[in-house]
């Protein structure tokens, strides 16, 4: 749902009249809260019940959606936005806390490359869809929220019925953390920032991508809304079923920083031609490579939990931090895409210079100190 804004935002700016900028906004205003949040939401939530604090965030998610379907002006529609991303972030925390409960560490990257396969399912099946539903609503955005709403609430009653939490043997020793002792005992580490400045600038483009590139797609070549969104998808799903070779390739020969230095290459490059390209099939191929980027994610979604004596309170802060990273790019890209594209009167260039912000992988990949962490884990 966080990322079929830009199938349902020409629909959108066409009922509420939204300039460039405030499409911008709205691009990134689910990702506003989780930047100024993630780290206090992280250290108040990490001490209650994962379980019950996953549904209570989906609770919440469910609101938001159904507020902003509801939404008579853009105001309340920024607001719904807003406070769906800091459902998302408040969530974080319960995450980590599962995985640690359930997954040994030298399991986790297998665990993350799975997760990376189910979030290209769900969101390329998102993007694929929105436009379908789109299309049966007659061109009703509100409608597509409400029926987005609806599947969260089946999620949320899903979760409340399965959902297990279980005690870590290792953990049952471990001294808890008070106070602020938990943040700083989380930040301290290096290899925490590097790994969040790789993911802030890969998610820069992503995030640009995803909120302007199908209506450059409509108004440059005449592609429609549904077809953009398949291109988008193909990439995604193919950047999460990748993320397991990945995963398994990293765990078993290492060489993780050469691996993020030739994907964020390639992710430059094939954002560029997308850019350029106004040929379908040059597209889809474009986009499948593009995706073949993406399955670097499961890498730097790991670090927080091969951090060197990392704590249980103290991982749910450096997971939301980690994850707040992602945020700050993807919050960033719809709102520096929607100025230079009012600056510069071009859409094309505006997501042409933004796409070159993915070389932030290549730089992570330089210098992360890998060999470390899997002595640790």
């Amino acid at each position: 749902v966080l990322n079929t804004l830009g199938i349902l935002l020409p629909a959108i700016s066409a009922d509420l009249d939204l300039s460039p900028s405030q499409q911008g906004l709205l691009g990134s205003a689910s990702h506003w809260g989780n930047i100024a949040l993630a780290i206090p939401l992280s250290w108040a939530t990490s001490r209650l019940s994962p379980k019950w604090l996953t549904a209570a965030t989906l609770l919440v998610a469910t609101g938001c959606l159904f507020l902003q379907s509801w939404a008579p002006v853009f105001i309340v529609l920024l607001a719904g936005r807003l406070m769906f991303g800091i459902s998302n972030i408040a969530q974080m925390p319960a995450r980590a806390l599962l995985t640690r409960q359930w997954f040994p560490p030298r399991e986790v990257i297998y665990l993350n490359g799975l997760s990376n396969v189910l979030f290209g399912l769900v969101v390329g099946g998102g993007l694929v869809l929105a436009p379908v539903i789109l299309d049966l609503t007659n061109g009703d955005w509100r409608a597509t929220l409400r029926i987005f709403g609806l599947y969260f609430a089946g999620i949320t009653l899903l979760w409340t019925l399965v959902g297990r939490e279980r005690t870590n043997v290792a953990d049952q020793d471990v001294v808890a953390e008070k106070g602020l002792d938990v943040v700083k005992g989380a930040l301290g580490h290096r290899d925490l920032w590097i790994g969040g400045l790789g993911f802030a600038g890969a998610t820069m483009s992503f995030g640009a991508f995803l909120a302007f590139y199908p209506t450059l797609m409509l108004e440059e070549f005449d592609i429609s809304l549904r077809l953009s969104g398949m291109i988008l998808a193909l990439g995604v799903v193919v950047g999460g079923i990748g993320g397991i070779g990945i995963a398994w390739a990293a765990s078993t020969h290492g060489r993780e920083g050469n691996y993020l230095q030739v994907l964020g290459i390639l992710m430059i490059c094939t954002n560029l031609g997308m850019v350029l390209t106004g040929s379908v099939p040059a597209l889809f191929v474009l986009s499948f490579f593009n995706g073949v980027a993406w399955a670097f994610f499961p890498i730097l979604v790991t670090i927080p939990f091969h951090l060197p004596g990392i704590r249980p309170r103290e991982l749910a802060v450096a997971f939301a931090f980690t994850m707040m990273s992602t945020s700050v790019g993807t919050s960033l890209g719809p709102l520096f895409t929607g100025y230079l594209q009012e600056g510069l009167d071009d859409l094309k260039m505006a997501l042409f210079l933004i796409s070159f912000t993915s070389i932030s992988l290549i730089l992570a990949g330089s210098t992360l100190r890998f060999r470390s962490q899997r002595q640790t884990a």
